[in-house]
């Protein structure tokens, strides 16, 4: 029970890694979507910091994607990194 229940929690790990990559890539992709004129000022860089991937992981916890517990063990994760 014990074994399948680490199992199951690295997974879901895996699965709060995949998603966090995947908003980023998402982000990448919709900065460059916005491209400025020649007469405009270059756009700010895609907000990638550790807060803004806090906010995406709130939004998959809210939606019912992942745990309140994955959820406060990726944001202490990312948190040690600022």
């Amino acid at each position: 029970m014990r074994r399948a229940l680490r199992q199951l929690f690295d997974e879901l790990t895996r699965a709060a890694d995949q998603a966090g990559k995947m908003i980023r890539q998402a982000a990448d992709d919709a900065s460059r979507w916005v491209t400025p004129s020649s007469t405009e000022s270059p756009a700010a860089p895609a907000e990638t910091s550790p807060f803004a991937a806090i906010r995406e992981l709130g939004k998959l916890r809210d939606d019912g994607l992942i745990t309140d517990e994955e959820f406060q063990a990726k944001k202490a994760q990312l948190l040690e990194n600022v």
